[in-house]
């Protein structure tokens, strides 16, 4: 049963606190008589409890408003009509019982609104009507991260300073579903104004931390473009792709795939796939959740087909497979180029090894060529080493430019490296060279003498052309490198020294031995790091680096500015055999730097022997890059052309040429090699 009955609210101070905690008394009472349930409202759309003193409150009724009230039950008309007499009558707030029950209703029903507002997950900020915070709840200072105790009393704005709520104050309107931002949290807040009899008399927010929905839905945002890349991939791939459920059943395939078995995609989406591939490999796959590689299936019309085929596995459980297909064909000229790239990076990884052993002091050495290259490698991990190493090479092919670099690329390169050139000191002093001499030793030997060996102690000692020293001196330079000491020249005192020993030799050792001339037990033990420099006949590739090279330092110690050697004269210095190596062709380039008369070496500025030797070398008929002979009239341009820059003159050139300089002067003009 419901009843309902429309009343006129009378009393003067409107539905204040009191007034409603005393209606709120009133129908638990006759709720509990009758068993009734009382609501009350501003109208039938509105109803809200009686009994909650909070719904009554906020049903905002003020004096000489209409009011609703309804019963349901089954004691409805008695139940309505005493509480509407209630209603009608005048509320005692001077009886000391009703007073402590009003009292007691407010105390519960502030209890109640404490555990909500500490409670609920929404942030909640209030302040008076000067902008003061006179409530902020713990989900507040879990959003903004500032402490109660230290923001209550304080003015809003000094504690978050895009806040609006002194704008409400100021407005008096509400503010709804606003996005704001608060130290690091993203907020949605609802701002309203707070009234007390007709004025405003604070404000309150609302909020609601939305940091995770943003960046979930940031994160979704990523995961659909995620989804978009990778189907654009799939699209785009040259590998057949299909993908099916854990039924079997096709639910993707991409054009790759499709034109390779030369299906419609939109007829097969759906099907099962072995209505369209008989192969059925994908359902053991299925079953196992193991993956498998390598299969090879037949078409009819000679098409072979290789795919692997991957289970599709979520939380531990198979929802389905994924098939990559290629043709065989495909296959094969992948796997050529693939050879062919593994060769070339192969070839690159030994190049660029070479360049990241070589120390920097190998940097001194001119050269790219690939025999050099194995050398200053095997010199650079020497370096390394104490061991004896011993250089072999033609004369003039930098031999002591390496024993150099491994000394100053060696833990010894802060003491002393020691030249010593066995061949340039006569047989009878080069023992009191090596090992000093006390004083009287021999006549002439007026003081002592501190031997190359002493010299070296703690560094390195560099024994080129070691293949001239006298069999007799070769024992005791045996006895130093086993024992790592000597005598002085004279005297008794027995010296150890701490050296590297290094050792070069443009000669052939091992004839030498055959011949004994040379002790085989020494060699063995000079001979424990041989490193073989390479003649420069054999890397022409690095004669242009070299030129270059000592253009610029040449022309920088003569004082005259030559930089540039022209193309013919560098093609015959890079024909030229070489017998002198390097050292020869520094002494070509500082010869032409010399003799030339312009910034450029030219051939004139070329020694006679290495001219002759190449024109020795050439036909006097050259023939053009594809091998043609050209026409008489060519060659005859090219012979007056070539006999004029060399002899100057018409005369000159017509008596080289067996003709007269008239001859020689109407060919010149004929071919435009002279100016009208």
């Amino acid at each position: 049963m419901v009843r309902k009955e429309i009343l006129i609210f009378e009393h003067e101070k409107g539905l204040h606190a009191r007034v409603a905690a005393l209606i709120v008394r009133e129908s638990i009472q006759l709720q509990n008589k009758y068993k009734d349930k009382l609501f009350i409202g501003r109208n039938e759309n509105d109803l809200l409890p009686a009994t909650s003193l909070i719904s009554v409150i906020s049903s905002n009724i003020k004096y000489g408003d209409k009011m609703v009230i309804v019963s349901k039950g089954d004691n409805a008309d008695k139940s309505l009509h005493e509480f509407a007499k209630f209603l009608k009558g005048k509320f005692d707030l001077e009886d000391k019982q009703t007073r402590d029950e009003i009292d007691q209703v407010l105390q519960e029903t502030t209890l109640t609104m404490d555990k909500v507002f500490n409670n609920i997950a929404n942030g909640v900020i209030v302040v008076d009507q000067e902008g003061v915070i006179t409530s902020f709840n713990p989900a507040a200072e879990k959003i903004t991260g500032l402490s109660a105790n230290r923001v209550i009393g304080e003015d809003i704005n000094s504690v978050i300073a895009n806040s609006k709520l002194k704008e409400i104050i100021k407005s008096g309107q509400a503010e709804l579903g606003k996005r704001q931002e608060i130290n690091d949290a993203t907020i949605v807040t609802n701002r309203n104004p707070i009234f007390s009899n007709g004025r405003i008399i604070g404000a309150i927010a609302v909020f609601q931390d939305i940091s995770t929905l943003e960046r979930l839905s940031g994160e979704l945002k990523e995961v659909r473009a995620l989804k978009e890349r990778l189907h654009l991939i799939l699209e785009s791939v040259q590998d057949g792709i299909c993908v099916v459920d854990k039924k079997g059943g096709i639910e993707y395939l991409n054009p790759t795939y499709a034109k390779m078995l030369n299906i419609d995609i939109e007829t097969v989406v759906g099907r099962k796939l072995e209505e369209i591939n008989q192969d059925k490999t994908y359902q053991q796959v299925l079953e196992t959740g193991e993956s498998i590689t390598g299969v090879v299936t037949e078409k009819d019309n000679d098409l072979v087909i290789i795919f692997n085929v991957y289970p599709i596995q979520v939380d531990g459980e198979i929802e389905g497979a994924v098939l990559v297909a290629k043709k065989k064909i495909e296959i094969e000229k992948l796997a050529d180029r693939l050879k062919e790239l593994s060769a070339k990076a192969e070839y690159l990884e030994q190049e660029l090894k070479r360049e990241k052993e070589l120390d920097s002091s190998f940097e001194r050495i001119i050269g790219r060529s690939g025999v050099l290259k194995d050398s200053l490698v095997r010199a650079s991990k020497a370096a390394e080493t104490t061991s004896t190493v011993l250089i072999r090479g033609e004369s003039g092919t930098g031999k002591e430019l390496v024993a150099e670099a491994i000394h100053y690329a060696s833990n010894r390169k802060n003491k002393p490296f020691i030249r010593v050139n066995c061949a340039a000191i006569p047989s009878n002093l080069i023992e009191s060279e090596l090992f000093g001499h006390e004083k009287g030793a021999f006549t002439g030997a007026i003081n002592r003498k501190i031997g190359k060996f002493e010299l070296a102690d703690g560094g390195t000692i560099f024994l080129d052309e070691i293949g001239e020293l006298s069999v007799e001196l070769q024992v005791k330079l045996l006895r130093v490198l086993q024992e790592r000491e000597f005598e002085r020249v004279g005297g008794i005192e027995r010296i150890s020294v701490n050296i590297r020993v290094i050792t070069a030799t443009n000669r052939n050792l091992e004839e030498m031995i055959e011949e004994n001339n040379f002790r085989e037990d020494l060699y063995y033990r000079l001979n424990v790091i041989p490193i073989i420099l390479p003649p420069l006949r054999e890397r022409k590739d690095d004669i242009p680096l070299l030129v270059n090279h000592f253009l610029d330092k040449l022309s920088e110690r003569l004082n005259k500015k030559v930089d540039t050697i022209s193309q013919d004269a560098l093609e015959i210095l890079t024909n030229y055999s070489w017998p002198g190596n390097v050292r020869e062709l520094q002494n070509i380039v500082e010869r032409g730097i010399n003799f030339t008369d312009s910034q450029e070496i030219s051939i004139d500025d070329l020694p006679d022997y290495i001219r002759n030797n190449y024109q020795n070398q050439r036909s006097l008929i050259n023939l053009t890059a594809d091998g043609e002979i050209a026409s008489i009239e060519e060659y005859e341009r090219e012979i007056i052309k070539r006999a004029l820059e060399k002899y100057k003159s018409f005369n000159a050139t017509g008596k080289v040429l067996g003709v007269t300089h008239k001859t020689v002067a109407a060919k010149a003009r004929k071919y435009g090699l002279v100016k009208e």
